[in-house]
């Protein structure tokens, strides 16, 4: 979005007066005046006060639906509450659309010109009484009829006088608790997060030399979830390296690795433009322990490869003028499964991840891939256009999730290493990120594409019938996708051991993906996910347990009449490979007890990756990090 133009500089100027007057100023300019107050932290509580300038007639305004990164229409809209319209102190009439809940319509009458709007929003998910996260598109009303970046909205936002604040937006004027923010279009203002909180610090990860500044902003549950190691650091500067040697450009005035270190808010990611809203799933120990770190370090490179792929270069159906249009999400693939696989390259690159790490990683993920029955009936292309992140658990590997991430991943793997093997080693995807997203450097003017632009691209880097490829594995179902085919060509197997690797044993106690809690993946043995309690999350298809009769919403109690634990799981299955002995799984089933007997007896397995013998290592390759040049 281009810098607004000189007469926006008035505005700023009045940021300092008094609120009333602030807000008839605003109005007078067609500038919407929007201000959030949290009065109390303990109470979660964010008050919200509009002034619009309106004319007489008819008015629509919106609720912000489709929210850029969430590829849904899931603005928490049920979480508005105590909404009220008036002018010159009088309340307004007003209906919501019977069609569309997230549409109201009011009738401004004549001589008004200025429309109050007051509502609450419970911020229940991301206040706590030591911190705060706010994304504008929940505590704000837009006109409908015009585009959101030709609307102006100046916002202010009142916190605790002792808490600190980060944002890509800039201040114009801050007095204790209240920041006034300068004046930007909506869509930029629904792209700007702020996270603000008692514990923050600031750490400045620009490289030497560079005008451009990039910051990793924290807010904490306590000032020890801030304290990052030497080493820590160094690996996050030397990201900002990686990213700028990968893409050659940048696509922001500054940025803003916004990130929230609590145990009481729901982890998460979501990508802007010149800022990344990150929740660490591992709250507040996310630098404190080894594990920890490991299963968040490839949070923050994944929103921060966003900014140029999703964020400046966007699938044309993922872009809308307003934030009502429905977007068409079929592209998925390129837009998360890229960002994937750059995103960990670049947490290995810059030492975030080791090399090992990143295989151990790479093994899970393909295993948990390969163990998706529903790729029979559902290719992949599908599960991107009916995305949907609240989808049950249960039944998942036969339904299919959102596998356009992990599969994803696969594909670009295999893209890379086709690229590899067709130009003899001098070329990769390196160079197709380069081509694709190095336009424009410093713009941050989206620019969308289709599935013809990542061909023609992916043809100049290296000549070859692309989009029969592509096509073929998007579309395709069961065999006819070459799921493991990067993996093998990079010199690696699949290969599945009777000891977990680190990373799955971090899953399996720290808890992560389908696991929010602590729990045992034995998908790839007896075809069952469990919490560590015993609730069984999901059965694998036509797998073990499956045809024991097992399913979903089961809880185990014992295996030969032994009390379930994960350890003792573990031994039962390791002492039935030896005896050959079928397994007795005791389980409860609404409140019925039941005894399943599973035909299994070939012990523990656990996904990893091993050498392919006589081929070359091409992933040390990959993941080797690139020399010198950074530019801004």
């Amino acid at each position: 979005m281009k810098r607004l133009t000189r007469w926006l500089a008035i505005v700023i100027l009045a940021a300092c007066a008094p609120w009333t007057a602030q807000a008839d100023e605003h109005a007078a300019d067609g500038i919407v005046a929007l201000t959030v107050r949290l009065p109390d932290p303990s109470q979660k509580l964010l008050y919200v006060h509009e002034t619009m300038p309106v004319t007489p007639g008819p008015l629509t305004l919106y609720y912000p639906k489709w929210i850029p990164g969430d590829h849904s229409p899931d603005g928490p809209i049920e979480l508005l509450m105590g909404l009220q319209f008036s002018a010159g102190g009088q309340r307004m009439a007003w209906q919501r659309d019977e069609l569309d809940r997230f549409t109201f319509h009011l009738d401004v009458p004549a001589g008004v010109r200025q429309l109050d709007i007051d509502f609450q929003f419970p911020g229940a998910e991301r206040v706590t009484p030591h911190l705060m996260g706010v994304s504008w598109d929940q505590v704000a009303l837009y006109r409908a009829g015009s585009p959101t970046n030709t609307q102006i909205y100046q916002p202010t936002l009142i916190i605790p006088a002792d808490w600190h604040h980060a944002s890509a937006l800039e201040t114009a004027t801050q007095e204790g608790g209240r920041i006034a923010f300068k004046p930007v279009p909506f869509n930029t203002l629904v792209d700007s997060p702020v996270i603000a909180g008692q514990y923050f610090r600031q750490i400045d990860l620009t490289p030497a030399g560079s005008t451009v500044r990039r910051y990793l902003d924290m807010v904490g549950d306590n000032a020890a979830a801030l304290d990052l190691s030497d080493a820590q650091i160094a690996s996050y500067r030397r990201l900002i390296e990686q990213a700028q040697r990968l893409f050659h450009s940048h696509h922001y005035d500054s940025y803003h690795l916004l990130l929230t270190l609590s145990d009481y808010v729901p982890v998460g990611g979501l990508e802007h433009h010149q800022s990344s809203d990150d929740r660490a799933r591992s709250g507040s120990k996310m630098f404190a322990d080894a594990d920890h770190f490991m299963l968040d370090a490839s949070l923050l490179p994944h929103e921060y490869t966003h900014s140029w792929n999703g964020k400046f270069m966007r699938p044309a159906g993922l872009w809308q003028p307003d934030f009502e249009q429905p977007e068409r999400p079929g592209m998925l693939w390129i837009y998360e499964g890229l960002t994937v696989y750059l995103g960990d390259m670049l947490t290995a690159r810059s030492g975030l991840w080791s090399a090992d790490t990143w295989r151990q990683v790479l093994a899970y993920r393909a295993a948990d891939m390969a163990y998706r029955p529903g790729r029979a009936w559902r290719p992949l292309t599908d599960t991107a256009v009916a995305v949907d992140y609240s989808a049950p658990t249960a039944w998942g590997n036969w339904r299919r999730q959102n596998d356009f991430y992990r599969e994803g991943e696969l594909l670009w793997l295999a893209i890379d290493m086709r690229i590899r093997e067709l130009s003899h080693g001098k070329r990769s995807v390196d160079d197709f990120a380069r081509l694709f997203f190095s336009v424009d450097d410093g713009s941050y003017v989206t620019h969308t594409y289709g599935f013809d632009d990542v061909v023609d691209t992916l043809g100049k880097v290296q000549p070859d019938d692309w989009a029969s490829f592509l096509h073929g594995w998007i579309d395709g179902v069961d065999d006819q996708v070459p799921l493991l085919s990067g993996i093998e060509a990079s010199g690696w197997q699949l290969a599945y051991t009777d000891q977990p690797s680190r990373y799955q044993h971090a899953i399996e106690n720290v808890g992560q993906g389908e696991l929010e809690v602590k729990g045992i993946n034995a998908m790839f043995s007896l075809g069952l996910f469990l919490k560590d309690d015993g609730d069984v999350i999901d059965v694998l298809w036509n797998g073990p347990a499956f045809k024991a009769g097992m399913a979903p919403g089961m809880k185990l109690v014992s295996i030969n009449d032994r009390a379930f634990s994960a350890s003792v799981l573990h031994d039962e299955m390791a002492r039935a490979q030896q005896s050959r002995q079928l397994l007795q799984l005791r389980v409860k089933n609404d409140g019925v007890s039941e005894l399943h007997v599973v035909h299994y007896v070939d012990g523990p397995k656990y996904p990893n990756l091993v050498r392919a013998p006589g081929k070359p290592d091409v992933l040390r390759e990959i993941l080797a990090p690139r020399p010198g040049g950074d530019g801004p």
